[in-house]
């Protein structure tokens, strides 16, 4: 393998969802692509072990579906057939408001699915391995890059050199794609951690996603095939620390308490984690022969599963952009990327720091702006139909 040289269209650096995801459609749209990532390769294993859980909404399982590894992913998937919003910002931790946006306002099918994290990736990497211009290689980085007129040359940790076209850093909110390109980011944090596990529990969730926004972060109950959850759990930092380190059923305790109920009783938790929350956007999509797309580019708390859809329209807007062009790493491919692009992910980045800042928020007044938001969405109709097509990427 040392010394050896790959002539390929698109290098993609990152095999997280989002990376897998835009190396098999850059494929299908007829390109070379080749995705390097420094973890382990997905095997069934893995996709046992990681049982964290990613709604993908409608326009993502479409581009999912021209990856060709839909089919896999989505048959163990949940379908969401509707998403409950419950204010819970009062001087209790009952909710004050509850509006439930249905699927069928909109449609006959489903908002979209829940998926398993790494059944997903097992699912891409499977696809990659299928498609005869696809390779993934793992546990490998790309040590140095020399980015030229006509593309770029990356020489590899496993020794072979790569010349492309064009280069799409997916590789994470400390991208080295992104820093080598000399592109800035902001970041900034609200002093969160974000708890997430798995959950069974006595009541059925009816296939509806339920957001309740207690002061501190909110609390999601995603659903999963039978009676169980994905819990997706904001707390300031200290409290997040206390509740992580609690035995299981003095955390199911807490996380009864919290949910008044919502799922029924919850019987039994597994795989917690915790991570820190916070906002990380980068000032250009673009450098010479080199784009950024999902958390490379931008990143929130995960509210109203914006986070990977967001990252599947960058990954569907480089891929139809490119298949109008020979070249991939064209200055004009790059330009219209980034015009079609950045809006939407200010536009979204904004959204979702107000609207986390305001469930953080101790100040009644602001707490009751945000009931009463809510509360005009549930009883105007064209307002909610608006709100649901934006949230879905329309």
């Amino acid at each position: 393998m040392t010394g050896e040289r790959l002539d390929i269209d698109v290098l993609v650096v990152g095999g997280g969802l989002a990376g897998l995801a835009m190396t098999a459609r850059m494929a299908v749209a007829g390109y070379s692509a080749l995705c390097v990532e420094a973890g382990q390769r997905p095997t069934d294993e893995t996709a046992e072990r990681d049982k964290r859980t990613t709604a993908v909404l409608m326009p993502g399982v479409e581009t999912l579906r021209k990856t060709g590894a839909w089919d896999e992913i989505g048959a163990g998937a949940q379908p969401m057939v509707g998403l409950r919003i419950l204010d819970c910002g009062g001087k209790t931790p009952d909710a004050r408001e509850d509006v439930l946006f249905d699927a069928t306002e909109l449609g006959d099918g489903p908002f979209g699915w829940n998926v398993e994290n790494g059944k997903g990736r097992l699912a891409l990497a499977n696809r990659i391995d299928a498609l005869r211009n696809a390779t993934l290689i793992c546990e490998a980085s790309v040590e140095r890059s020399l980015v030229r007129r006509d593309g770029i040359i990356a020489t590899l940790s496993t020794g072979q050199t790569v010349h492309a076209r064009l280069l799409v850093g997916a590789d994470g909110r400390r991208s080295t794609v992104r820093e080598a390109a000399g592109i800035g980011h902001r970041d900034w944090s609200f002093g969160q951690k974000i708890i997430a596990c798995r959950i069974t529990h006595s009541a059925a969730h009816e296939g509806i996603s339920t957001e309740m926004h207690h002061v501190g972060g909110p609390l999601t109950f995603a659903p999963l095939p039978g009676n169980a959850s994905g819990v997706v759990w904001m707390n300031p930092d200290a409290e997040a620390e206390r509740l992580i380190a609690l035995e299981d059923a003095a955390f199911m305790g807490a996380l009864q308490e919290r949910s008044q109920g919502t799922v029924g009783t919850i019987t039994a938790v597994e795989n917690r984690a915790t991570w820190n929350s916070g906002i990380t956007v980068t000032k250009a999509l673009t450098a010479p022969r080199t784009a950024l797309i999902a958390e490379a580019a931008h990143a929130f708390p995960p509210i109203g599963a914006q986070g990977f859809n967001t990252s599947l329209r960058d990954v569907e807007t480089l891929a139809a952009i490119t298949e109008e062009s020979d070249d991939p790493g064209a200055d004009a491919v790059l330009s219209k990327y980034a015009r079609q692009r950045m809006p939407d992910i200010l536009a979204r980045t904004a959204g979702v720091d107000l609207l986390n800042r305001s469930v953080l928020s101790s100040m009644p007044f602001i707490r009751d702006l945000r009931r009463m938001g809510l509360s005009t969405l549930g009883k105007t109709a064209p307002l909610k139909r608006f709100a649901m097509r934006v949230g879905m990427g329309g």
